[in-house]
């Protein structure tokens, strides 16, 4: 039977938003990007069916979901902190293929620092 490897750099917990709805995170830094939402009073979603098209370096096409989106400023926010060549490379081409807004955030300093202007 194969075991299945556990990502070093994961943590899944449940959030419980402001409206007290749960929502299964990624990581402690999206639990961090959710509260900073909330505390800014910014309507966010996860959803598992929200895909962004993209190519891999082996040009295999792939779905990307984004850790947030925005809808009041169509806008997807991608906390990332562990950055790989391949994550690079996705993130690129997702920008490339879709005619969409990503913010990334590459650290709790970010993640803190976002306001309202930087949603725009």
């Amino acid at each position: 039977m194969a075991r299945r490897r556990k990502k070093l750099w994961s943590k899944r917990s449940i959030y419980t938003t402001v409206d007290d709805r749960e929502v299964e995170m990624d990581s402690s830094w999206e639990v961090l990007m959710a509260q900073r939402l909330d505390e800014l009073s910014v309507r966010w979603v996860r959803d598992d069916t929200l895909k962004l098209g993209y190519v891999t370096r082996g040009r295999r096409k792939r779905k990307y979901i984004p850790d947030f989106y925005l809808p009041d400023y169509d806008l997807y926010i991608e906390v990332k902190g562990y950055w790989t060549d391949a994550a690079r490379h996705k993130m690129k081409d997702v920008q490339e293929r879709n005619p969409v807004r990503i913010l990334i955030l590459e650290s709790m300093v970010d993640i803190m620092g976002v306001n309202l202007k930087d949603l725009e």
